[in-house]
């Protein structure tokens, strides 16, 4: 089903950091079930890890809903943003529970345990025993996604980004939480020549972005929701089927401002750093 190649390079030896270890390009050997979109292209491979491949057989084979949705990304591109948004508005904005709720578990990021190491429990499994409609977040390119996706056809969000900021913001990530202690330009070169975790980082957008009229998808853009957050509400919203008025939409737009989400526990994944404290049994220094 899959074809997994070491990654063995030198500069692939540099930029493993502890929290995943190595890393290995995963290849769907067929993918002949995948939409063809407005232009016939090879879906991207994943760069992902050892442990991944033990367990990208469960992901391929999960079972999909039609009321699913999908919060799909390449990583630091508006990922948490779009799942406190999506959520928020698919759940009649109820914020009552998306306080008391983390955002973790109201969207399972579904691979997070498939890569992370020791990480104490099974984020698949979270998914398989969601409450439905379930809110999924996942970084897989289209070629790893559960096969039923593309038949059952649930609601797909996907978030893109400047490459070059969700770059650096990417840098500072593997910095802070994977543990990496080199440099920022073996950093990007590795990234360039397609050797760090999820990446290649193109084509990856670029391979929703052929599907997102076939399969309905709504592509949001990370610049967009930080120059008219309005506008990308109403968007969601008729994807949804949701009316809300403009009072509503105005609280949902400042429940999302970045001064408002950075002091959300409940929403601004300061769990993960002390899940990653804890795995590392080290204090993650200025980083918040």
């Amino acid at each position: 089903m899959f074809t997994v190649k070491p990654l063995e390079s030198p500069l692939a030896k540099t930029v493993e950091a502890p929290m995943h270890g190595s890393t290995v390009e995963v290849h769907l050997n067929d993918g002949s079930y995948l939409p063809t979109g407005e232009k016939p292209r090879k879906p991207t491979h994943c760069v992902l890890t050892p442990k991944f491949v033990t367990q990208a057989e469960r992901i391929h084979h999960l079972t999909v809903y039609e009321d699913d949705v999908w919060i799909l990304s390449f990583p630091k591109c508006g990922t948490t943003w779009t799942q406190e948004m999506v959520w928020l508005i698919s759940h009649d904005l109820d914020y009552r529970t998306a306080s008391e709720v983390n955002l973790l578990d109201r969207s399972v990021f579904l691979e997070f345990s498939a890569f992370v190491l020791n990480y104490p429990g099974d984020t698949i499994e979270q998914v398989e025993k969601a409450t439905r409609p379930r809110h999924i977040q996942c970084h897989l390119p289209i070629a790893l996604l559960p096969k039923q996706i593309w038949t059952v056809r649930p609601k797909l969000i996907y978030c893109a980004r400047n490459p070059k900021d969700a770059s650096v913001s990417f840098y500072h990530h593997y910095r802070h939480l994977h543990g990496y202690r080199g440099t920022m330009p073996d950093f990007l070169d590795a990234l360039l020549t397609d050797q760090i975790l999820f990446g290649p980082q193109i084509p990856h957008t670029l391979d929703y972005w052929n599907v997102r009229r076939e399969m309905n998808i709504l592509f949001l853009h990370f610049e967009e929701m930080k120059t008219n957050m309005g506008d990308v509400l109403r968007r969601v919203c008729r994807y949804f089927g949701k009316t809300y008025s403009d009072e509503q939409l105005a609280t949902l737009e400042n429940h999302l401002s970045f001064d408002v989400m950075k002091n959300n526990k409940s929403a601004n994944n300061s769990c993960v750093l002390e899940l990653v404290e804890s795995l590392s049994g080290k204090k993650v220094e200025n980083f918040q």
